[in-house]
C-alpha cells in the first residue's frame, strides 16, 4: 500500500483555526465556558490544536472507544474509558476525528444526553460523505469521499498516527 497526502499540515492547521473561530462565534452569545470532550485516540491531535485556538474558558474530558480493526468497522463499540466529571448544565462540544457510518458517535451522543448538558454540539475534522449517518454535525473541517485516512491521529492498526498531515492508503 502506498501512502498519499490528502491535506498537508498547513492546510489542516489553518482549517482548525477557522473552526475555532466558528465555535467561538456560536458559543460567545451563550457562555464563555465550554466543556470539550475528546474522542480518543484518533482525535487527540485535532483536539489539542482546536482547544488551544478557542478563546474561551475550556475544560476537558476524554472518552476512549474503539470500533475498527484494520480498515473496517467491527460493528461493535468497545468503551475503554468514559468521562470522569459531571457535564450536567454545561455547554458540551464533542470533538471527533472522522465521522463515517456514525455508529460510534451515535452511541456516545446517546449516553452524553443522559447527563443533561445545557447544549451538545459536534465538531469533526473530517466528515465522510459515503454514508448517510443522519447526525447533524455542527462544525466540519473537511468533507471527503470514501478513502481510509491515516495521520494526524488517525491510524491503520495503530500505525501512522504521528504523521503531521492527513493521508490515505492507496
Amino acid at each position: 500500500m502506498e501512502l498519499k497526502t490528502l491535506f498537508d499540515e498547513k492546510t489542516i492547521r489553518g482549517r482548525i483555526r477557522s473552526l475555532a473561530k466558528e465555535i467561538e462565534s456560536y458559543y460567545k452569545r451563550r457562555t464563555n465556558n465550554l466543556h470539550a470532550v475528546c474522542i480518543l485516540k484518533g482525535s487527540i491531535h485535532f483536539f489539542s490544536e482546536l482547544v488551544m485556538a478557542i478563546d474561551m474558558d475550556v475544560t476537558y474530558s476524554f472518552i476512549h472507544v474503539s470500533s475498527y480493526a484494520g480498515t473496517e468497522s467491527t460493528g461493535r463499540i468497545r468503551v475503554k474509558s468514559w468521562i470522569d466529571e459531571s457535564i450536567e448544565g454545561k455547554h458540551v462540544l464533542v470533538v471527533e476525528d472522522v465521522i463515517d457510518t456514525g455508529h460510534t458517535l451515535k452511541y456516545i451522543l446517546n449516553y452524553l444526553r443522559r447527563y443533561r448538558p445545557a447544549d451538545l454540539k459536534i465538531v469533526t475534522l473530517v466528515e465522510k460523505k459515503k454514508h448517510d449517518h443522519g447526525i447533524p454535525v455542527d462544525f466540519v473541517g473537511f468533507e471527503i469521499g470514501d478513502v481510509f485516512l491515516v495521520g494526524y491521529g488517525l491510524d491503520y492498526n495503530e500505525k501512522y498516527r504521528n504523521l503531521p498531515y492527513l493521508g490515505y492508503l492507496e
